[in-house]
């Protein structure tokens, strides 16, 4: 249980740091810096979904 956590945890922050690493690359941060809140509010409502989810079972 608390396994699966940790893995979607830690797989949620690598894809993150990907996609930002390809938006700096390409120079795309600068113009759409402010829809980086988008990403980080979906991440807490999703964990919160995934701690209801898992810890049920």
């Amino acid at each position: 249980m608390r396994r699966n956590k940790i893995i979607i945890d830690v797989l949620f922050v690598v894809l993150t740091a990907v996609i930002l690493t390809g938006l700096d690359y390409f120079e795309l941060l600068e113009k759409n810096i402010g829809y980086a809140l988008i990403p980080i509010l979906a991440a807490y409502f999703l964990g919160q979904q995934v701690e209801r989810r898992f810890s049920k079972i």
